[in-house]
């Protein structure tokens, strides 16, 4: 299987990026014996929608899962209309990253995990100091919670909206 894993760097050795829409790279990767290719993100530099173009690049690519650190709710949802898994990288290099995805360690995505325009102020490789992985997956957790609640939101007003109109 070949995937996608959104890159520092043009190399399986590269450490992983820690967004996606404005990821530098993105590395196209075969599980089993880690031949790659890797392309520059034309979205990187764009002042908008470079969730949606990058998703849309990627899906061009034909990988059978995208693995990033986070992906903003745009490129979610592109990917998500593209029935492309997505897999939630922890940290590391690509190479670090793929083995992982071998052993089934990471987790799949069933939203997006981080927010519209998070990624804008360009790839934040390094955690803040003294940043542990339980602080990183508590931030993580705390923006998909918030997107889901947004969305739950968004879900009951469609619905109040449909149900008054058909009483109406």
């Amino acid at each position: 299987m070949k995937v996608i894993v959104s890159s520092t760097g043009k190399s399986v050795d590269s450490p992983i990026s820690k967004v996606f829409g404005r990821a530098e790279y993105y590395l196209l990767v075969d599980t089993e014996d880690f031949t790659n290719k890797s392309f520059e993100n034309p979205a990187v530099n764009q002042s908008g929608g470079a969730g949606i173009q990058a998703a849309q690049f990627v899906l061009k690519k034909k990988p059978g899962s995208v693995i990033s650190s986070n992906i903003g709710p745009n490129a979610y949802e592109v990917l998500s209309a593209g029935s492309m898994p997505c897999y939630i990288a922890k940290g590391g290099t690509v190479r670090e990253t793929v083995e992982a995805f071998n052993r089934e360690e990471l987790p799949m995505m069933g939203a997006a995990n981080a927010d519209s325009h998070s990624g804008i102020a360009g790839d934040v490789n390094n955690s803040p100091k003294g940043a542990t992985n339980e602080e990183d997956d508590l931030e993580m957790l705390t923006a998909r919670l918030r997107d889901l609640r947004g969305q739950v939101a968004e879900i009951l007003q469609q619905l109040d909206k449909i149900m008054e109109e058909q009483t109406s």
